[in-house]
């Protein structure tokens, strides 16, 4: 799949990664062990559907209540009504501290890094996105064995949070890349793509159940982005 809104590929020189829902996703095994004695029978695939469900009620919001999009998740993977406001305690505490590596992640970011893109991560987050993401062996800023990001800016650390505009622009002075030549890739309108057209990057939207009917760019995958930019 090509994505049609963006330009030519050579007129991309860096592509920057949202954290949560395109290089991590929240640890399903983890979810169902917390929520097994209130409901047993929810599957890894459960969880991973509901993380993208759940984006769209955030889109919905004036302000956002993350207990509401907890309750979604629980809602999603089969948990009864009258068990929902204790399944979204134990959500929040899997959302906040366990997550696991997209598949193809590390993959998708090292064929990026040989064609010569350059690459960064910015994520709303808790502080520790450029530990759990070294610690998934999913990539790193320093030099090693996993792929190389310039920089990766956590929300909780620099005091901004997507979408505004400024928390981007913090990635793009440290690749040196103007936005007009940089790619936003993320799991949300709200956050990363309306955030990315803000600060004048191309937005590319995660969203591998089609939930999205908006006129950005979308691909189900990592290996879609990569088969696109890393082209024979």
């Amino acid at each position: 799949m090509t994505p049609t809104t963006l330009p030519p590929r050579d007129a991309i020189d860096a592509v920057i990664f949202d954290a949560g829902g395109v290089l991590l996703l929240p640890d399903a095994e983890a979810g169902r062990a917390a929520l097994a004695e209130l409901h047993p029978e929810s599957a890894p695939a459960d969880w991973h559907r509901a993380h993208y469900a759940a984006l769209l009620v955030l889109e919905e919001m004036e302000t956002i209540d993350w207990s509401v999009h907890s309750r979604t998740i629980a809602l999603e993977v089969g948990v009864r009504d009258e068990h929902l406001d204790a399944a979204a305690v134990l959500i929040e505490g899997v959302m906040t501290s366990t997550w696991v590596a997209v598949d193809g992640a590390a993959e998708t970011l090292r064929a990026l890094a040989g064609a010569d893109f350059k690459l960064a991560v910015v994520s709303n987050a808790w502080g520790t996105i450029a530990e759990w993401l070294e610690q998934h062996k999913v990539c790193s800023v320093s030099d090693g064995e996993l792929p190389r990001v310039a920089a990766v800016i956590d929300s909780h650390l620099v005091g901004i949070e997507k979408p505004d505009p400024r928390i981007f622009q913090l990635a793009l002075d440290r690749l040196g890349v103007p936005s007009d030549r940089s790619l936003y890739v993320g799991d949300t309108v709200r956050f990363d793509v309306n955030g990315a057209l803000a600060a004048g990057l191309h937005p590319v939207h995660v969203d591998p159940y089609r939930f999205c009917t908006g006129p950005h760019s979308h691909i189900a995958s990592l290996a879609e982005l990569t088969d696109w930019l890393v082209a024979d």
